[in-house]
């Protein structure tokens, strides 16, 4: 009997692990990284919970010294991992890409002369390391097939099974936190879980699909929601918009619209004889909070718009240099939105012209993905695209101090195997997903 594409997959990615897979600097790196940030979240207490959410205690009280020593240890698993990959990622790194590197020491070495508000040290170290971290993330790629797909495999795995140890000994509470565990924190791992799978796979498992996508809805993370899904329906539409177009797909299509047309209404008038629709309806509304005074649509992106005035209020006051990297950390401004805080740290023309980078960089991965139908670097172009989107409402990715940051800046630093060349117009194009043979099989090294 065949098993499903989803269960031989993930077979596939234990198999490999159990065969020595397991034994991989960055994969370790990775694991202690994840489960070292979850670990306060799941031995939190509810009284410390409660502690938390008044501001006497922070999670570096919780978790003690595994907060301190988490990103040292992702570091130097990926600096082991990639000892041999340096010059590989700057000979092999586009020129666009390597522009983001110099001018990201333009931007320290102005805030460090020029910034209006640079008072600790740790802005700088932070940001030195946050630079060190993406030039590791260049030589991770450049690693043979395998080991990249490995440490790929228990990073995911590391996070499915801390998301999966909190929900189970913490719950979900009804103020949406999942013990010490910030619900859109909480969100933000699952959709981390989710890309990690995918750009392992090299497809958007519908089922890990489901599953972070409802670990996000169980803390009513909203914007992390749009995220997913702007991002399935990305994969969906780019790595099948040839078949989309096709002859035999359109007839397809007219047929299921019809059918789609007729068992609609069909639908709708049968549901509410067997389900109480406004039951239905308002545990939806509940769950998400749409008309909840301090979090429904109605209030101001929950409460964000009175933090954007901050940016507007203040926005002749930082044109070029701003006020310093991670200054919105050190109590200047809270203005909770990732690209609002760009500008605020770096000023309006370093953090545009940073932000235009970052933004070229995601939609030439996805242009380059689908014109040589090579679905991981698709799916990295994706990551940046919609992790931009989730931005404009959550806190910044571009930085190490944050579990998201890490893994956006490995898909930015992803760098295309250049030397493919585009499939040809006529050639034959295979609209179904990869087996998991294809997707696990390790690429031929091009040079």
């Amino acid at each position: 009997m065949r098993l499903p594409v989803f269960v031989t997959e993930n077979l596939a990615i234990l198999r490999n692990l159990a065969k020595g897979g397991a034994f991989n600097a960055a994969g370790l790196g990775f694991t202690f990284y994840v489960l070292a940030i979850c670990y306060p979240g799941i031995k939190g207490t509810p009284a410390q919970l409660m502690e938390l959410r008044s501001g006497i205690i922070s999670q570096s009280d919780v978790g003690e010294s595994s907060l301190i020593i988490a990103v040292p240890a992702l570091l130097l698993g990926l600096l082991v991992f990639a000892r041999h990959g340096a010059y590989a990622a700057i000979y092999r790194t586009l020129p666009f890409l390597m522009f983001l590197l110099f001018y990201s020491g333009l931007i320290v070495l102005a805030s460090i002369v020029e910034a209006e508000y640079l008072q600790s040290s740790a802005q700088i170290v932070q940001y030195a390391v946050t630079v060190g971290a993406f030039i590791l993330c260049l030589c991770f790629w450049q690693a043979s097939p395998q080991d990249v797909d490995n440490a790929l495999a228990m990073g995911f795995l590391a996070l499915a099974a801390s998301l999966s140890a909190a929900a189970a000994v913490q719950g979900f509470h009804d103020y949406r936190w999942v013990g010490l565990i910030h619900p859109n924190h909480y969100a933000r791992y699952a959709y981390v879980a989710l890309i990690l799978h995918s750009i392992l796979v090299r497809r958007v498992s519908f089922p890990v699909f489901a599953a972070c996508f409802a670990a996000a809805y169980m803390v009513s993370a909203r914007t992390v929601m749009i995220g997913m899904l702007v991002f399935y329906l990305g994969y969906l539409a780019f790595a099948h918009h040839r078949s989309l177009f096709s002859r035999a797909q359109q007839i397809l299509s007219v047929r299921l619209l019809a059918v789609g047309m007729i068992t609609l209404p069909v639908m709708l008038f049968a549901l509410p004889l067997f389900f109480n629709m406004d039951r239905f309806i308002d545990k939806i509304t509940g769950d998400l909070a749409l008309f909840d005074p301090d979090r429904g649509v109605l209030s101001g992106f929950t409460g964000r718009t009175d933090s954007w005035n901050v940016f507007f209020n203040a926005v002749d006051e930082y044109v070029f240099f701003g006020y310093g990297f991670r200054s919105s950390r050190y109590g200047l401004h809270a203005v909770h939105s990732g690209i609002l805080s760009y500008f605020m740290d770096f000023g309006l023309i370093l953090g545009g012209l940073l932000l235009i980078v970052i933004a070229g960089r995601g939609v030439y991965l996805v242009w380059y993905g689908v014109r040589v139908q090579e679905f991981r670097t698709l799916l990295c172009g994706l990551v940046i695209v919609t992790s931009l989107l989730i931005q404009w409402f959550e806190p910044d990715n571009f930085n190490i101090g944050f579990i998201g940051a890490f893994f956006f800046m490995l898909c930015l630093a992803y760098t295309p195997r250049l030397s493919r060349r585009p499939m040809r117009k006529n050639s034959s194009h295979r609209t179904s997903a990869f087996t998991a043979q294809e997707s696990l099989r390790p690429e031929p090294n091009m040079r």
